[in-house]
């Protein structure tokens, strides 16, 4: 199912289509059968921290079609898996992927407006038990067979993998062993046998404590030479990663061609993430705080952002609500009704009390041995939508009011995935994914011969300075035929 976004504007609603490829689940290590070969492409991943709990999701795409596919992730001592589902994932990306609109312009000779605000915008078995690795856990998750393991004798796990048919090549066993060391747990997951590809969802770890950290180590077994990494931020702060250089678009080249209606943004973003520290970056898309239950708006969409599936005629303004709708149509909330959750959503947008969770771990919050919150407390049930309880599991040990959503990229080179990721606190500043281009490219097409004149995001460009206006339109015409090709190359990444 499709999630489009879309914001309301003067002259024109610029809309964006978000296309979900086939997605398999992962953010350690992916390992496939030594007769089968897979590369892992991108992950995808969230992260909600607060001082009760750290909830981890991930998705990987990757290419090849493996009849067993491993996902291997270490983990504190209490952690445990659960699935989630794939409107968390498709919600939060359309929601926070940048958008760019194009410049208003006005016709010289006509002296009205002539501008437009578009937008760019499998099966294996396994067998338990041995010597030196204690299965502490194992059963079934959905479509996976999951195993909890500890060790704390060297090799030892790296054996167990190799019995069980886990293909970890020379390169990650010693990756393993550090961890071990460490005094870290393991989270093994496959398929079940006969379960294909195609239903692999969407899986949550859930951690005690605030745990702000991501096992960037393991992310290298099974990647290329670089690994996309869209990470999403949940917490009572802008979170930004330590010991990795912030990479930033250059705004100011940012252009609009009137006649292929798209942008550079792409080309921009690639070169800018490539050329900090030798692609040892990550760029913030987008950080705001009450975003994920109040509405918002931007310079370049000033009339408030709305949200809506494609199988809904009906918009909503807040990502909560947008994300209960398109759990809808992906058939993930049960019978109850999306509407019903988003008033729900909405009540709760200025709450300063702490969402809570009286569940005991591990069990669902619809599970009829769940308890009781205290009453300065909210029920994390209150935030579920049926059996879509990913924004409830991930508001845990919360205040909703003060929450942070913020969107980190990068494309790491496989020799940055060296050190695992710890996040800590960046400055609390807001990030807009609405953008406004600088510069027009092919503006003509609009006016005919008229000359078009930018409106005040340049304010130097005024209508006496057409023939300024002209000479840079010619010179970024280049510019945008590399930005054509960029997009087709990005066309995963709506902008």
């Amino acid at each position: 199912m499709k999630l489009r976004l879309f914001a309301l504007l003067a002259l024109a609603v610029p809309s964006a289509t978000l296309l979900s490829p086939r997605e398999a689940l992962a953010c350690g290590g992916c390992f496939a059968p030594p007769t089968e070969t897979t590369v892992v492409n991108a992950h995808r991943m969230v992260l909600s921290v607060s001082p009760v709990q750290s909830v981890l999701w991930d998705q990987i795409q990757y290419s090849g079609d493996p009849s067993a596919f491993g996902w291997v992730l270490p983990v504190k001592r209490g952690a445990f898996l659960e699935v989630g589902s794939d409107a968390w994932f498709e919600t939060l990306d359309a929601a926070t992927s940048v958008r760019i609109t194009a410049p208003s312009s006005t016709c010289a000779r006509s002296g009205g407006g002539c501008g437009a605000a578009l937008g760019s915008a499998d099966s294996a078995g396994v067998a338990f038990g041995g010597d030196d690795v204690t299965v502490l856990h194992r059963g079934t998750v959905g479509p996976y067979t999951t195993v909890t393991l500890a060790t704390d004798t060297p090799g030892a796990l790296n054996a167990w993998f190799d019995e069980n048919g886990f293909n970890v090549d020379a390169s990650t066993r010693p990756i393993l062993d550090a961890y071990v060391d460490e005094g870290f747990d393991f989270i093994a997951i496959r398929l079940e046998p006969g379960k294909d590809v195609k239903e692999m969802t969407p899986v949550r770890v859930v951690t005690p404590g605030a745990n702000p950290a991501l096992p960037l180590r393991m992310v290298a077994a099974g990647t290329g030479a670089n690994v996309a990494i869209t990470l999403f931020t949940i917490s009572e702060a802008r979170l930004a990663p330590e010991g990795f250089a912030a990479a930033a678009v250059p705004i100011d080249l940012l252009a609009w061609d009137f006649a292929s209606q798209e942008s550079n943004y792409g080309v921009l973003r690639e070169k800018a993430i490539a050329a900090a520290d030798g692609g040892r970056a990550f760029l913030t898309a987008y950080a705001q705080q009450g975003s994920l239950f109040s509405p918002v708006s931007s310079p370049a969409a000033p009339f408030g952002v709305r949200y809506t599936t494609s199988g809904s005629t009906t918009p909503v303004d807040t990502i909560a609500a947008a994300f209960a709708q398109q759990g809808l149509a992906n058939g993930e909330t049960g019978e109850v009704p999306d509407a019903a959750c988003a008033v729900r959503f909405a009540e709760i947008a200025t709450e300063s009390r702490a969402v809570a969770n009286p569940c005991p771990a591990g069990v669902p919050l619809s599970d009829p041995s769940c308890g009781e919150v205290a009453a300065d407390q909210i029920d994390a049930r209150e935030l579920a939508c049926g059996a879509l309880d990913d924004l409830a599991i991930a508001m845990v040990g919360l205040h909703p009011k003060d929450v942070w959503l913020t969107r980190l990229e990068a494309n790491l080179p496989r020799a940055a995935l060296d050190t695992d990721l710890v996040l800590s606190p960046a400055p609390q500043e807001r990030v807009d994914n609405w953008l406004r281009a600088r510069v027009s490219v092919h503006a003509d097409v609009l006016c005919g011969a008229a000359t078009p004149v930018l409106d005040g995001d340049r304010p130097s460009r005024t209508r006496g300075q057409g023939t300024l206006v002209g000479m840079t339109l010619g010179a970024l015409a280049l510019a945008a035929a590399i930005a054509r090709r960029g997009a087709r190359r990005l066309a995963s990444r709506p902008a």
